[in-house]
């Protein structure tokens, strides 16, 4: 039988970005006997990349993306490849490596070993993984030049949560180019139910799919020494002895300022269940906002705030925590990558949020952990001891969150694409 090939475009695969999470633990679970994975990169300093798996190849390659880093200019070519798929392989992309869009450069990449291996008889799919739109549109123009099978994967909503710059102009463009590389998609994935309802609805036919995020089972399988003994020796530093630690990991609200506004009702609750006898302290790994910090200096309970740590160390102190915090704001969609690290740490989630949202729903649906949301301001500091102080559940189902069952899902979308 011959291989199929996935030409994953994503962009922030060989950094440690959360972006980056969401492809990086899943293609390498794909059987390698049936799959060859080339994954289109950017180039981000002189970091080794590893791939994980024999059948995945990571080639980071050079080039500026859309977004804040650019300007407006010498994004032109690549938001107009989204209305032109052939432009990034005509003339006018032409020109040094190091001077291209990183759109073009994938493409050269791609569409060099993609007609390799259809002539060699194989079979080919593209696949698109937001964020930057500059993968969707390469996973969109490959597709249009060869006839292939397309995904196009939605980490955000590109309309539905706009990221990125302000304004009209920006935001008709979003519409636009985010309309063109769906139409080339065969299929259209994204993280959340509110997300694929909302492309089900403005995209009437097109078939949608939902791939929420997920853990890496390898990530907590491995015993890693050196990251144990650091992390046991940092809390020995950090957290005064005997004492309830609750750990919250990676940035609050610096995505979504909503989320700030949890954790200034954190605080003001913490604040008031306070008897100075329950010894809780609360860890905070990662960068927090000017705002953020401001907050914390209300609390009347003991906190330590560090700088990001790497993620192997990161993990081993997740599982050392009594619970862990997750805080979120008001958007329905929010199911943030940190929230599957959570579930597969085996410690109790607390979570506060603005609404019931999908980080929530999935709380309460494999039981490791409850939500007190704040929205209405009903919510009382009685509930969060409460919620602090419940025993955890010994139903935790988050089999359906491991990249192991994701990939079986995404093979099996793929053997309907290319009638495997």
């Amino acid at each position: 039988m011959s291989k199929v090939n996935l030409f994953l475009f994503a962009a922030h695969h060989a950094t440690g970005n959360v972006a980056a999470q969401r492809f990086k633990g899943l293609v390498k679970y794909l059987d390698a006997d049936r799959y060859r994975v080339h994954v289109l990169a950017r180039a981000h300093g002189a970091a080794p990349v590893v791939a994980g798996s024999p059948a995945v190849e990571v080639i980071p390659l050079p080039g500026h993306c859309v977004g804040s880093e650019s300007s407006l200019a010498s994004s032109l070519l690549s938001m107009a490849s989204a209305f032109v798929p052939a432009l990034p392989f005509s003339p006018l992309a032409r020109g040094s490596a190091a001077r291209r869009p990183w759109l073009v450069n994938a493409l050269a990449e791609a569409d060099r070993r993609c007609g390799e291996r259809i002539a060699a008889g194989e079979r080919c799919v593209a696949v698109g993984t937001y964020s930057p739109i500059d993968a969707l549109i390469a996973a969109s123009s490959l597709a249009s030049r060869h006839g292939l099978p397309c995904i196009q994967d939605f980490r955000d909503g590109l309309v539905f949560e706009p990221l990125g710059r302000a304004g009209r102009v920006a935001d008709a463009a979003r519409r636009m180019i985010e309309a063109r590389v769906i139409e080339a998609a065969s299929l259209v994935t994204s993280v959340s139910p509110a997300l694929v309802e909302d492309f089900a609805r403005r995209y009437p036919g097109k078939r949608v799919g939902l791939l929420p995020n997920g853990f890496d089972p390898d990530d907590f399988a491995a015993h890693m020494d050196e990251d144990a003994q650091e992390a046991a020796a940092l809390l020995a530093r950090q957290i005064p002895p005997g004492a309830m630690l609750i750990g919250h990991f990676g940035r609050v609200g610096a995505s979504d300022a909503s989320a700030s506004q949890s954790l200034d009702r954190f605080v003001s609750l913490m604040n008031a269940i306070e008897d100075g006898q329950a010894r809780r302290h609360v860890l905070f790994v990662g960068e927090l906002t000017e705002r953020e910090q401001q907050s914390l200096q209300r609390a009347r309970f003991g906190v330590t705030t560090i700088k990001p740590v790497r993620r192997g160390l990161a993990l081993q102190l997740m599982k050392r925590c009594d619970r862990l915090l997750l805080l979120t704001g008001n958007r329905v969609c929010c199911a943030t990558g940190k929230v599957f690290e959570y579930l597969a740490s085996g410690v109790p989630v607390v979570c506060v949020s603005g609404v019931e949202n999908a980080a929530s729903s999935i709380l309460a649906e494999t039981g490791a952990g409850q939500t007190l949301v704040t929205q209405g301001g009903g919510e009382s500091a009685e509930a969060l001891r409460r919620i602090i102080a419940a025993p955890a559940e010994g139903r935790r189902d988050i089999g359906a969150y491991s990249k192991v069952a994701q990939a079986g899902v995404l093979d099996r979308w793929i053997a309907d694409m290319v009638a495997l």
